[in-house]
């Protein structure tokens, strides 16, 4: 199985080709807003190095994090996808941070805190609600670094969590055929924490000010 993963979620993006008997192609790069500067010609490695070899699926790290690097990197995904007859599954990012039992939570800003369930599901939630949590003896781990969260005053047993390219790979090896194909039916898009703000346009594409 020939796997291009990719997973710019994060700040630390990575990217990584997998060919059944190991990595064949890794780069891993920082970007806070310019992941395109630097995705396309690890990408050009990456499939320089498969050659004309059978790509199975192109996994793309859906988050939560930067919405605008998921998009980048999904919007290349599509194209390699189309070029080499490969699916696309947008695969969550979180999935690979997590222990059995365990929540991981991330700043969600304005007040809130995303929060990832054993169950998968995601949710934003309050301080108060997640103090609860805590006072409960509930297993936290963070994303942010121990640093961050020692301000905070929020305990969790692990900080600094980040999702990999390689991970997505592993994520994906580690499901069954019926999981991988309920995964790869939904739409390849970024996980949404909150609702998209969207807001009216003052014309209609077709309109023209007067």
């Amino acid at each position: 199985m020939n796997l291009l993963a990719i997973e710019t979620s994060v700040a630390d993006a990575t990217l990584c080709l997998y060919t059944g008997g190991g990595f064949a192609a890794e780069s891993a790069w920082h970007a806070e807003r310019n992941h395109d500067a630097y995705l396309f010609p690890a990408l050009q490695r990456a499939l320089d190095a498969l050659g004309d070899s059978p790509l199975d699926a192109v996994l793309v790290g859906a988050g939560p994090g930067s919405y605008g690097g998921v998009r980048v990197a999904l919007a290349a995904g599509v194209g390699v996808s189309m070029v080499r007859g490969a699916k696309l599954v947008a695969v969550p990012s979180w999935n690979q941070l997590a222990a059995e039992g365990a929540y991981i939570i991330s700043n969600a800003r304005r007040g809130g805190w995303t929060l990832r369930k054993p169950d998968g599901t995601i949710d934003v939630i309050n301080y108060n609600e997640l103090g609860r949590m805590t006072a409960e003896g509930a297993p936290i781990y963070s994303v942010e670094d121990a640093e961050y969260m020692r301000g905070t005053h929020i305990p969790a047993e692990r900080c600094g969590l980040r999702p990999t390219a390689q991970g997505l790979v592993e994520t994906w090896l580690g499901m069954d055929d019926a999981a991988r194909a309920a995964l790869a039916a939904k739409p390849a898009e970024p996980i949404y924490v909150r609702p998209p703000h969207i807001t009216d346009a003052r014309h209609k594409p077709w309109e023209f000010p007067h």
